[in-house]
């Protein structure tokens, strides 16, 4: 008889445990409003003098490699070597972000400051290269299990390795 009431109990708490995952996994991409009116939205119903509302990019160790405000530095996993005017080395950043949405960040930002794309492939590693004329710049960006990682690998293009 005992054993009949935890058997019960065992298959009435994954029951409720169960359905809370179901519940939770059907509202996690879910917006947190109505979706907003079309006629709101539309470039005539904007004042012509609003600014783009594109979000600033922050700069750390780099002066012209610009990063999604998202993204925090992970200091263990990053090192920079400085002679002179010249920095090269690993910036390791991380941030929950989708990775589609900082590949195309990099795309568009790292034109902006003068860097040509060379190349790059995407999915499930994904890697930007981009170049000027003293250095290159190397963007691989993963998925882990609760962060978007991006690694930026900075180097003089001229002379040996």
């Amino acid at each position: 008889m005992e054993s009949k009431k935890i058997k019960r109990l065992a298959a009435t708490a994954l029951l409720l445990g169960l359905s809370v995952v179901l519940v939770g996994c059907a509202t996690w991409g879910g917006s947190s409003g109505p979706p907003p009116s079309p006629i709101a939205s539309s470039p005539a119903a904007m004042p012509s003098t609003a600014a783009p509302l594109t979000p600033r990019p922050i700069f750390y160790d780099f002066p012209d490699i610009p990063f999604p405000q998202e993204l925090s530095v992970v200091q263990r996993d990053s090192y920079i070597f400085q002679s002179g005017p010249s920095k090269a080395g690993l910036l390791t950043l991380r941030g929950r972000v989708d990775t589609n949405s900082v590949i195309n960040f990099f795309q568009a930002a790292m034109v902006r400051e003068n860097w040509e794309q060379r190349g790059g492939f995407r999915y499930r590693r994904s890697v930007l290269i981009f170049q000027k004329p003293e250095k290159v710049c190397v963007i691989k960006i993963y998925d882990k299990l609760y962060y978007t990682y991006v690694e930026v690998y900075v180097a003089p293009s001229s002379g040996p390795i």
